[in-house]
């Protein structure tokens, strides 16, 4: 694996919280989003996973609007900084 990048390390610890948060197993999740465990734990690790992974597990913690939200913040602001160098 590559060194992740600080929006995918943000994306794997806000889906680490939204688990234990839910007091879910890694297993639960992953089998609820149709993805093998390893798969969940790339995505954990701050893996460069396919959007079809991320929707299918962010689906099985039932994320909401605000769960989304930062996400696509944090999103933003990993670009922009980018941009800026």
């Amino acid at each position: 694996m590559t060194d992740p990048t600080p929006f995918n390390l943000l994306l794997g610890e806000r889906v680490r919280r939204m688990i234990v948060t839910q007091g879910r197993s890694q297993e639960s999740v992953a089998v609820e989003a149709g993805i093998t465990t390893s798969a969940l734990q790339f995505l954990l690790k701050g893996g460069n996973s396919t959007i079809s992974t991320v929707m299918a597990v962010l689906y099985a913690l039932d994320a909401g609007p605000s769960d989304l939200d930062a996400i696509y913040a944090d999103f933003a602001e990993h670009q922009k900084e980018r941009a800026d160098g």
